[in-house]
């Protein structure tokens, strides 16, 4: 593949990132456009750069996940294969919205039934496959409000066979872990809840 055919899925990929987005914002005012985090294809996905949109949508079309606030708290789940607290979220599926994304994944990873109330930001995952075109994938971090469920970490795990979750709790402003991704936005978020 010479640079052209990549340029041209990079900007495809990158349209089609920025509709997405903006597609996934439309309903809520003031969300917080972030700059993109370049990254490292994950661990568990080829690395290669991908040979057309389709190959890469297969790969990671999205990602999305949802700051579920419930009583000044937030949810949160501790991740078995990497050190640190997130909140719920992950990979898009085919067919579906980024909202619902995020729903289905807060639900998987939690066993927790939310509702979108806003978006926290979004922002591109800039993937580096090693050439000058970064891969655009978008990511869109909702805010929401618990409506169901009783947490529970799930027994699903990653390729490598580590557990995906090892726990999942609630957590108020003043004991957010360490390790947790976003934990000063989130301490803003609860701060002003």
């Amino acid at each position: 593949m010479d640079a052209a055919d990549r340029r041209a899925i990079a900007d495809t990929l990158r349209e089609r990132a920025l509709g997405m987005r903006e597609d996934a914002c439309k309903r809520f005012d003031d969300a917080p456009e972030l700059e993109p985090l370049v990254t490292e294809p994950a661990y568990y996905q080829p690395d290669s750069f991908p040979e057309s949109v389709e190959e890469q949508l297969d790969r990671l079309a999205g990602s999305a996940g949802i700051v579920v606030v419930d009583d000044g708290r937030v949810l949160c789940t501790e991740i078995g294969y990497k050190d640190g607290w997130m909140t719920p979220g992950g990979a898009q599926d085919p067919g579906e919205t980024l909202a619902e994304t995020a729903v289905r994944e807060t639900y998987e990873e939690t066993n927790i039934e939310a509702e979108i109330t806003g978006v926290f930001y979004h922002r591109d995952f800039a993937i580096d496959y090693g050439h000058d075109e970064l891969i655009r994938i978008p990511l869109v971090v909702y805010t929401g409000r618990k409506v169901g469920g009783r947490r529970a970490a799930p027994a699903h795990k990653v390729p490598s066979g580590e557990p995906e979750i090892t726990d999942v709790d609630w957590f108020g402003p003043e004991e957010l872990p360490e390790n947790l991704t976003d934990r000063e936005r989130i301490r803003e978020l609860l701060d002003g809840s």
